[in-house]
């Protein structure tokens, strides 16, 4: 079998990611492809002009790609810069090989060279070959365990009841200096959690579709905002084409195509159609979870009978905020997540007192 090189990736390179992309599927309840658009990059160099992706070519064929996104964070006292690992693909025919390690070890020597301070990666819950690439047995150096992740999907199919002691509506230009007060305090609570400014926050607004101040919903007790969320649809950047379901999620679609007839409820899931779906991200509350809890109601309510089929949260699973997830309807999946770091004293602290991860945006994407 001839060698491979790897190298950074290109604009010009993608028409052949795609074709990547879509032979590389990733199974579970749902089965899907990722599709990433209008280029494969586009979201993350919006995010992060220094976002990058490195390739592995095979005879003019891309057979592997990952990339990283960095966002400014404080971990513990410490003003960081981090990177979050993405979009690692191999083809299915070179998995057995060393395609996924010298991706990594090349994403491992970028980074090094780079002003980064640590990197973050996520593996599918009980993937074995994450191990590999984790325990620091095949030359790269070893990650610090950071938790499981989860992702609950919300399946809007029934009516909640909203706490009356909060009024709910959209923020204003007027609001930002105070929505950036929100989230540095319930950053604060956080061993690691993204530094959003002025500055990033109306970046979000301006230069993401689909993501104004009218994607934005807030809760206000006597007239101050005590809880903030987006409900937020990537559809113009990512979606995931459906290509098979498993019993349940077969024998779920087709209660609701038959509920259709009688009540409202979500977008039916279609093979070969994109997974219709809104995620809940840029949430904070001030010591107010009962806030937090009836904005995540609200757009429960408002997405019944809609064009969407889920509602996608995603958190460290040791997130206080699944707390007030147990009255949802809806369904999860796993991963695992690592940091590698180059400090060692720092995830030595880590590991003494670990109070969790706020996610950025960037890490679900």
């Amino acid at each position: 079998m001839s060698s491979f090189n790897i190298r950074p990736a290109s604009d010009g390179d993608d028409s052949r990611i795609k074709d990547l992309s879509r032979n590389c599927e990733q199974e579970g309840m749902i089965t899907f492809i990722i599709n990433r658009t209008p280029r494969f990059n586009t979201l993350q160099r919006l995010l992060d002009p220094g976002a990058w992706h490195l390739v592995a070519e095979k005879e003019g064929l891309v057979i592997g790609q990952v990339g990283v996104v960095h966002f400014p964070a404080r971990v513990l006292d410490k003003t960081c810069k981090v990177g979050y690992m993405l979009d690692l693909k191999v083809d299915r025919a070179y998995r057995s090989g060393l395609t996924a390690f010298r991706l990594l070890k090349a994403a491992e020597d970028h980074v090094l060279q780079s002003d980064a301070d640590m990197v973050i990666a996520n593996f599918l819950q009980n993937n074995r070959r994450s191990l590999v690439f984790t325990s620091g047995r095949v030359g790269l150096p070893s990650a610090h365990h950071l938790g499981t992740n989860r992702i609950f999907n919300i399946i809007p199919i029934r009516r909640m009841r909203l706490n009356n002691r909060y009024t709910i509506g959209k923020p204003t230009e007027g609001d930002i200096p105070a929505l950036i007060d929100l989230y540095k305090k319930y950053g604060s609570g956080f061993d690691i959690a993204p530094l959003i400014t002025e500055e990033r926050f109306r970046n979000y607004l301006f230069n993401i579709s689909g993501l104004s101040l009218d994607n934005f919903l807030v809760a206000r007790e006597n007239g101050r905002i005590v809880a903030v969320t987006a409900l937020w649809d990537e559809h113009p950047y990512k979606s995931y084409e459906v290509l098979r379901l498993n019993l349940s999620i077969t024998v779920v679609a087709k209660i609701l195509n038959f509920l259709s007839l009688f009540m409202k409820v979500p977008h039916p899931i279609r093979l070969n159609e994109p997974l219709r779906q809104r995620s809940l991200l840029l949430y904070a509350h001030d010591e107010c979870p009962d806030a937090l809890d009836t904005l995540f109601r609200y757009a429960n309510n408002i997405s019944m009978g809609s064009e969407y089929t889920l509602i996608m949260l995603y958190a460290q699973e040791n997130d206080p905020v699944f707390s007030i997830m147990k009255r949802f309807t809806g369904v999860s999946v796993k991963s695992e997540m690592y940091l590698f770091a180059r400090e060692k004293s720092l995830i030595d602290r880590l590991k003494e007192n670990p109070s969790g991860i706020l996610f950025d945006m960037i890490m679900t994407i």
